[in-house]
């Protein structure tokens, strides 16, 4: 006996259903089954990879939608309706999208008959309000609801359904329903509702069904509906029908039959623009484009930019694309008539110079030779692909605007859904089915971060955590259901760059689903929308935009012009320094220690630096770096594998940084066209072996026919395949090095601006601010604590030094700032009394208070941080009571104060002041704890951290630092060590505490204490760090200075490098001992300045002697 599953609910009923589609399928062929259909609860997700699927499988795929109808009592009958052609195809898309626009997520039966045009309805008896009339046997009552749900249908297209999940209820209706079927005038078949693949299972269902609804889970099913709904055998629905009601079975074979939708894909449903007085839009591009050629060019526009602008407006109108520039062209003009930031472009984009005529990319592509056809090739027909980016901040603007053009029904932006993980599933699971937190500790320590690894293969791969999982019935289990559950959708979002635009209504080839501001998401992912025919467009926030937006506003607010308004940046050579020294933090795309480390090696000075140092500094290709470093700099001779290479080749030293040189070299040497030798890239690229030998040939008998030995050709042929995966896209790495080297220009020339706006945009990220802040004090860029007068809400430049802003404080939001900015517009704050006055107390509440003057926005009208505190509730009872002298201040004068007598407190020590600052602003800003100590520190040889970084590896030195964080982990035996950051006033480094010393320390040890510590300096990965060999807390008292006997050095013969000679000794070898030097020809004698200190080792004193005479350092 055939059947067919008619009721299948996948993953995409979210957190309904353990299936995923590609097991679907795959489980459907093993049992036998030629149809299958998937029906999701009120959405379409899956439908085109279940139907590609199916097909591939050759199975018969059928659309279907469960949905929930209003009946007009309280509840609801649930319907699985079935797509028989591509109108019923359509009706379902249209109800979906009703489905979940609308809030309640429901339908009316009487609004269901234009959805149900070329479907099949099959009303689930059960759940319907059939079901009540069949068991009490209410024959009059029963025959007017069906004759309500006929209505909504075409004669013969509606079924009832009944099913077995083994369920009392269930065999009750099946016993009622043989007394009423002959007075139904409907057929019955049979369903099985099936949420999970295997009947084993059902556990995993319901543990699924306990994180949905956020509930514990006891490790067994407590629900008893769950059971039974897996895709049952055959034989499994025969034994509970077979011997009852065959033709229950039979009619879904019926029913499938009628199902006869075909989808077609890959059709390119181009949406069209319209042009002024109907002009064509080809027609229309061409004038662009010359209008575009003589704003860019004027009068240096050649035969070259003329003959590369017909070849492409040819290729783009071949090709039928002429519509599409002109959208993206359209809402680009939108963008900077609107002040909206740009990308000079992205991706292969870049290569266009139609592109660049209309503004759409701003890098030109003559100049730095880029290629068309890697972008648009006539010799391999796909959609056309134009990235943009766009200030993240302002990146709705403009799909706003492309929605109000083309039609809310036209424009859509794409749904992406988030999947189950590892790690995120073990945490919920562990919540779920109440695993003890030190034990769900432990285990998170072996699941990694952002890893595509499958728990099995997790699992797998660690013995250690296998070992521990076999120990416990529960975690097994646990783990059990985590690799059934993961890769299903856990919730859908917006992409975040994804839009579609079509001619047609949306409607017609894809469901909607609610989106935000008036804009649609579409029910389909991106693949999908592709597979259809849709054009997906990237509308992509770059922060990096908004940050430059920023930088560049304030400067032209405060200069009165552009940043770029006077030089080239290309030619700056503040930028070149300031990447020659690897002061790159906060400038896109070369922030990273590794990249600065090149930067540092390559010492840039030209914009092709940039550009190969972005496409090298990839996995893979990263090896070529040191060769490209030492061929720029002569200390590695430049060779090509053939001479002919060398125009190619050579702005990169003979190296293969770029997909167009391997373009280049096929066009070179086998005269393929550019066309050609981008399928050859793309053919070596992919390793697709199909068409490799095919392509060989091509290259080599080009080659041949060139003048090359087959020998040379082979050869050239095997080192392109080599070096192919290597190679990247040139276009891309221009447009982006484009925009990193504007940041680096803007922080090389107006770095106060760069940092105040850097810092604003990280705000929140206190080990980014940090960071940032030292590099700050590094430039000598003075960063001023906050202040109620003076800052605003985010950094802000005030004259050569940036203020910190109010919103760094924890606790202040921007209702408190803004009532601050407001109260303060006429004149300043003269204390805190005035500003209790001045201020609405029903914003600022006694703990915003208390947070401001702990982070010192008090300072500079009272430095007594503890007397401020304490006078804190007497001057909010003055405000409150003379607030109304804000609307009578005129008839007092200017001079109207109230008594700011403030409560005498004595003030804070020094380490509690900072302490309490670091607590409501997440760092030190007006001192440091160490910053009183450093002389001492310095007398007692302990090292600065800067100094720890100059050291040499293995060198033994001792410093106090504040332990800024502490992470622990456990060695392969299991033994707990530590990883931690120290800080001081001037920088941070990694330290290393192992076991041993760890085992002792860590009773004690604790986050943002200060501690002193001994150890060797040792270089990780291109840092240095501390291997810690003692630690101890901070012991003030034991800095004591101690008197010290005094160096006498003698210099004979005059020399400047002598007395630096000996400055540098001193200040690599830091003491308590003073220097006295005496110059011989001028009898001059003088003490060094206590900077130079010295601890007069044996090797310090070694060092005076090599440079002054033995004779002429005397210790006493």
């Amino acid at each position: 006996m055939e059947f067919v599953h008619l009721q299948v609910i996948s993953g995409y009923s979210l957190m309904k259903s353990t299936i995923t589609i590609d097991k679907l399928v795959q489980k459907a062929k093993q049992e036998g089954y030629t149809a299958i259909a998937l029906t999701d609860e009120g959405v379409m997700h899956g439908t085109v990879s279940f139907y590609q699927e199916c097909i591939n499988q050759g199975i018969k795929p059928i659309i279907g939608l469960k949905v929930e109808v209003e009946t007009g009592d309280e509840g609801t009958d649930s319907l699985v309706l079935l797509a028989k052609d591509r109108q019923g195809y359509e009706n379902l898309v249209q109800l979906s999208s009703y489905l979940q626009m609308s809030e309640q997520g429901t339908v009316e039966r009487r609004e269901l008959r234009p959805y149900t045009e070329g479907t099949i309805g099959v009303l689930n008896v059960l759940q319907s309000s059939v079901h009540q009339p069949i068991l009490q046997g209410r024959h009059d009552l029963l025959q007017q609801e069906i004759l309500e749900w006929k209505e909504r249908f075409q004669q013969g297209d509606l079924y009832l359904g009944i099913e077995d999940h083994g369920l009392e209820e269930e065999r009750h209706l099946q016993v009622a329903m043989e007394q009423v079927e002959s007075l139904i005038d409907l057929s019955v078949v049979a369903m099985n509702d099936v949420r999970y693949l295997n009947k084993d299972d059902d556990y995993v269902f319901d543990s699924l069904q306990a994180l949905r609804d956020n509930r514990k889970w006891s490790g067994q099913i407590e629900d008893y509906t769950v059971k039974n709904r897996h895709l049952k055998s055959k034989q499994e629905l025969y034994s509970l029908y077979g011997e009852w009601k065959p033709e229950y079975l039979q009619r879904t074979v019926e029913i499938a039959e009628q199902c006869k939708l075909e989808l077609s894909f890959n059709e390119r449903m181009l949406p069209k623009y319209p042009t002024p007085d109907g002009l064509a839009s080809s027609d229309y591009l061409k004038q662009l484009c010359e209008r575009g050629l003589s704003k860019r060019y004027g009068s240096s526009v050649t035969a070259v930019h003329e003959e590369r602008m017909t070849y492409e407006l040819d290729v783009i109108q071949s090709m039928g694309f002429s519509d599409y520039f002109l959208i993206v062209w359209d809402f680009m003009a939108f963008s900077r008539k609107e002040g909206i930031l740009t990308g000079p472009g992205r991706g292969s984009a870049a290569g266009s110079l139609v592109a660049y005529l209309l503004g759409i990319t701003d890098v030109d592509p003559i100049r730095y030779e880029l290629l068309f056809e890697r972008f648009l090739n006539p010799e391999r027909v796909t959609m056309p692909d134009i990235d943009i980016d766009f200030s993240d901040v302002r990146r709705d603007e403009v799909i706003q605007y492309v929605a109000n053009k083309y039609g809310q029904d036209h424009v859509a932006q794409i749904i992406t859904f988030g999947t189950y993980g590892a790690r995120s599933l073990i945490r919920e699971l562990s919540k779920s089915m109440g695993v003890d937190q030190q034990e769900l500790a432990y285990l998170m320590k072996y699941i990694p971060q952002q890893s595509s690894q499958s728990v099995a293969s997790i699992v797998r791969e660690n013995g250690d955590l296998q070992e521990y999982v076999s120990q416990s019935q529960q975690l097994k289990q646990m783990f059990r259901i985590a690799s059934k559950l993961e890769g299903l959708p856990r919730h859908a979002s917006t992409h975040a760059a994804g839009v579609v635009i079509s001619e047609q209504p949306l409607m017609k080839h894809v469901a909607l689903t609610k989106g935000h501001e008036g804009v649609p998401l579409t029910q389909l992912a991106m693949n999908d929308l592709e597979r259809v025919g849709l054009l997906k467009m990237d509308f992509l926030g770059l922060r990096n935009l908004t940050l430059m937006e920023r930088i560049t506003n304030g400067i032209e607010r405060t200069t009165g012009r552009s940043p770029f308004h006077a030089k080239k940046e290309e030619e700056d050579e503040r930028t070149f320094e300031l990447l020659r020294n690897g002061q790159t933090s906060g400038v896109f795309q070369l922030e990273s220690r590794g990249m600065k480390d090149v930067l540092q090696r390559l010492k840039p000075n030209h914009f092709e630096d940039i550009v190969a140092v972005n496409a090298l500094y990839r996995p893979g290709p990263l090896e070529f770096i040191p060769t490209y470093i030492k061929r720029k700099h002569g200390e590695e001779a430049v060779s090509y594998p053939h001479p002919d290479l060398k125009p190619i080749l050579d702005k990169t030293y003979g190296v293969l940084v770029y997909q167009e040189q391997i373009m280049q070299i096929a066009n070179q040497l086998a005269g393929l066209s550019l066309g050609e030798a981008d399928v050859l890239r793309r053919a070596v690229s992919k390793k697709d072996y199909d068409t490799l030998a095919e392509q060989k040939q091509t290259f080599v008998d080009g080659c041949y026919s060139k003048g090359y030995s087959k020998n040379v050709a082979e050869e050239m042929y095997e080192w392109i395949v080599r070096f192919s995966n290597y190679g990247f896209n040139r276009s891309h790495a221009v447009a982006y090095s484009v925009i990193s080297y504007q940041l680096a220009f803007l922080k090389a020339n107006y770095p106060h601006h760069f940092l105040a706006e850097l810092m604003s945009s990280v705000a929140g990220q206190e080990d980014k601010i940090s960071m940032y802040m030292r590099e700050a004090a590094e430039m000598g860029i003075v960063i001023r604590p906050p202040s109620i007068n003076q800052s605003f809400g985010k950094f802000t430049v005030e004259g050569k030094s940036v203020r910190l802003g109010l919103s760094m404080i924890k606790g202040i939001g921007k209702p408190v700032i803004q009532e601050i900015v407001r109260a303060r517009k006429g004149k300043p704050f003269r204390n805190l009394f005035d500003f209790c006055r001045r201020v609405s107390l029903k914003v600022m509440n006694q703990t915003v208070l208390e947070s401001l003057i702990m982070a010192g926005c008090f300072d500079d009208t009272y430095s007594n941080r503890a007397s401020l505190l304490a006078s804190v509730p007497h001057a909010m009872e003055q405000g409150e009571l003379f607030s109304e002298a804000n609307e009578q201040e005129s008839l007092f004068g200017d001079d109207f104060e109230l008594d700011g007598t403030y409560v005498e407190v004595e003030p804070f020590p020094l380490l509690k002041a900072l302490s309490m600052e670091k607590d409501v602003l997440g760092m030190y800003i007006s001192s440091h704890p160490l910053h009183s100590y450093r002389s001492l520190l310095k007398e007692n040889h302990y090292q600065s951290l800067k100094k720890a970084k100059l050291a040499q590896p293995k060198k033994k030195m001792k410093s106090v630092a504040v332990l800024q964080n502490l992470k622990t982990i456990r060695t392969k035996r299991g033994d707990p060590m530590a990883f931690i950051t120290l800080s001081d006033e001037e920088t941070e480094m990694e330290g290393v505490l192992f076991p041993d010393l760890f085992r002792e320390a860590r009773k004690w040890l604790s986050e943002e204490m200060l501690v002193s510590l001994e150890g060797r300096i040792e270089e990780r990965n291109g840092s240095k760090q501390w291997i810690v060999d003692h630690i101890l807390p901070f012991d003030e008292t034991a800095l004591v200075a101690q008197p010290e006997p005094r160096l006498f050095l003698k210099i004979v013969e005059e020399d400047e490098a002598k007395l630096k000679g000996i400055k540098k000794i001193a200040e690599a070898s830091p003491g308590q001992t003073s220097i006295i030097v005496h110059h011989a020809s001028t009898k001059e004698t003088y003490a060094l300045q206590r900077a130079f200190l010295v601890n007069p080792t044996e090797e310090a004193l070694s060092q005076f002697k090599q440079l002054l005479g033995d004779r002429n350092v005397v210790l006493k």
